[in-house]
């Protein structure tokens, strides 16, 4: 059997050596983890999440954040559902469960109705401004060093950065909202909107980054029904979404675009886009402390 280089072999036993490092640590219990350091002025958090997520995946994952960064600003949007029963039934249940006993630095944005997945993102940027917002999907297990990874990460350089290759869960600050503006509310669903993102990221000159993570799960659930009904394409997206992105991108060449790694192809703009600002959160709209209910008047 060939000898393998030196060079190699090196390789191969830091990379072993260092997986074993993070399997050690993904078993160290959260009590043998706490603080060192402040965060609350380093970044917030904020997680999205609908019915059918709450209780294997939601509830966990949002208590587990909740003991891990005790002082970090937490926003959670809660998308609504077709089943308008259903759906009422569920925000009570939260309700009781999580926000009565939430801390005041905890928002809840609780939906009656469906919206996109960019304008939950939008909200949860606005409520976390001027810090760097980590945006975490619902169905993702968190284990305790990530505390420590938290506390070694340098949230002031992050800008825009993937964790673990993905926009499941990264990282975006003020700064890049004002180079690239905000995501775009013409979604009406999920699905699509990271590579339009990623394609107005790369006509603005935007770096994405992406940052190894080892301390966060991805778990891929694959629902059963969704906020935005069943006319979906790639399994799990509304055709909505995929139809709008191609009104405004078309494949060409690789010397005329940005390369997009789902669809795989480079993309460019079918006509001149507008600047999109980041909206406001409106006046009208029902706000009870650190429950936000955008469906609902103020009046209400």
């Amino acid at each position: 059997m060939p000898k393998m280089p030196q060079n190699n072999l090196n390789f191969y036993l830091y990379s072993s050596a260092r997986g074993l490092v993070h399997r050690a640590r993904c078993l160290v219990p959260a009590p043998l983890v706490p603080p060192r350091k402040q965060l609350d002025q380093n970044f917030a958090i904020g997680i999205t999440t609908y019915v059918e997520r709450y209780d294997n995946y939601f509830k966990p994952l949002y208590r587990a954040m909740s003991r891990m960064f005790p002082e970090v600003r937490i926003t959670v949007s809660v998308n609504g559902h077709p089943n308008t029963a259903q759906q009422q039934r569920y925000l009570e249940r939260l309700q009781e469960e999580l926000c009565v006993t939430a801390p005041p630095h905890h928002t809840f944005v609780l939906r009656d109705h469906a919206a996109g997945l960019t304008t939950m993102w939008n909200e949860m940027v606005r409520l976390s401004q001027p810090l760097p917002l980590l945006i975490l999907n619902d169905d993702l297990h968190i284990f305790p060093w990530m505390r420590r990874w938290a506390e070694a990460f340098n949230w002031q350089d992050a800008q825009l950065t993937l964790l673990n290759s993905t926009w499941s869960h990264f990282v975006i600050a003020p700064e890049v909202i004002a180079r690239v503006g905000a995501f775009d509310p013409g979604f009406p669903g999920i699905g699509f909107e990271d590579m339009d993102y990623t394609a107005r990221a790369g006509l603005a000159k935007q770096p994405i980054g992406n940052v190894l993570c080892s301390y966060i799960a991805h778990k891929n659930h694959q629902p059963s029904s969704s906020s935005f009904g069943s006319d979906n394409v790639w399994g799990k997206y509304p055709r909505a979404n995929e139809t709008y992105f191609y009104d405004k991108w078309e494949i060409c060449s690789p010397e005329e675009g940005i390369f997009i790694k789902q669809i795989p192809a480079h993309v460019k703009p079918k006509h001149p886009l507008s600047p999109i600002p980041l909206p406001s959160l409106s006046s009208t709209i029902r706000n009870d402390g650190h429950r936000i209910f955008p469906d609902r008047p103020a009046s209400a």
